[in-house]
């Protein structure tokens, strides 16, 4: 089977649509602005169903090389379902290395919408979700105190459910959203034993918690606020020391360098996003993140050809 973020979930493609959107700005108080659900339905958690039409009439304009690779993804899972559906068995399903599910999940989401008039797009992101839904665990069987695979499938499926919330039925819905918040409750409880929960820097940190504070602002949006405050209260416990250890980094540099250094930061980006959108918290000025392009740029210069090594 083929991912087509390699490794990578797809919300970094999203964000490079919401390149389109206007900044939010950030909130002068410093204050932690909890929106409490107060949004206009779904999707919300990147943007809102009034930028959907700007980014479809953006796929056929402005953004259409991005918008290509989404479409070639969308139509291979389309002409060959059999080789990226999940399996409805759970020993199957935990028996390999699994983040591909959430990763090819959330491209088939945002296919869907680009292209909502493409026949059987939806019907098989839902049988994609509903596969997802079936098994008792996402963690890959072999590796149970790892869970980078469970991150990725959490963010993949909090993000097909916001985007498709619409073409869900009432089941569906109450169903998914349960699972969802299985998934978050089960990330919360593991952030206070597990290394990522208190090891600064390292690239299974922002990844799980990241798919923590997605799944959180989803249970939010369905009025689910107490276990939404708690778990995203956690998750700015931890990532706001990371940041804060990123100021006396002054270089843009990551001691993880280029391969795992970029695993890092796209969850990191993520998460920058995401805070700022709905908490009005901004670190969009940042020493670190200021600098961060220079590290990057340095690397592929004539003489630093080994820092690309994975």
């Amino acid at each position: 089977m083929k991912t087509h973020t390699r490794g990578s979930p797809t919300v970094f493609l999203i964000s490079l649509l919401l390149l389109l959107l206007p900044p939010t700005a950030a909130d002068p108080s410093g204050g932690i602005l909890f929106m409490g659900g107060n949004y206009n339905g779904h999707p919300m958690l990147y943007f809102d169903r009034a930028d959907v039409v700007e980014f479809q009439l953006a796929a056929g304009s402005t953004h259409r090389e991005m918008a290509r690779r989404i479409r070639e993804a969308g139509e291979s899972m389309l002409e060959h379902p059999e080789e990226y559906l999940p399996p409805w068995s759970p020993m199957e399903f935990s028996a390999r290395w699994n983040e591909v599910y959430g990763n090819n999940l959330g491209v088939l989401s945002i296919f869907c919408l680009l292209y909502p008039h493409r026949a059987g797009a939806v019907d098989l992101a839902v049988d994609y979700m509903e596969r997802m839904a079936a098994q008792p665990s996402w963690l890959v069987k072999d590796a149970p105190w790892d869970e980078v695979p469970l991150a990725h499938s959490l963010v993949g499926f909090a993000t097909a459910y916001d985007f498709l919330f619409e073409y869900l039925n009432k089941d569906q819905q109450e169903h998914f959203l349960q699972v969802i918040g299985n998934a978050s409750h089960l990330m919360y409880e593991k952030s206070y034993t597990r290394g990522w929960g208190f090891q600064y820097l390292h690239n299974h940190q922002p990844t799980n918690c990241v798919a923590l504070l997605t799944g959180s602002l989803v249970y939010m949006m369905q009025g689910y606020l107490q276990e939404a405050y708690l778990w995203t209260k956690q998750v700015l416990a931890i990532m706001e020391k990371s940041m804060v250890l990123l100021q006396d980094v002054t270089d843009g540099s990551l001691y993880e360098g280029v391969a795992y250094g970029t695993y890092t930061t796209r969850s990191l980006f993520q998460y920058m996003f995401l805070v700022q959108r709905h908490f009005a918290i901004s670190h969009f000025d940042h020493p670190w993140l200021l600098k961060h392009f220079n590290f990057l740029y340095r690397t592929i210069l004539p003489g630093n050809a080994h820092l690309l090594a994975s």
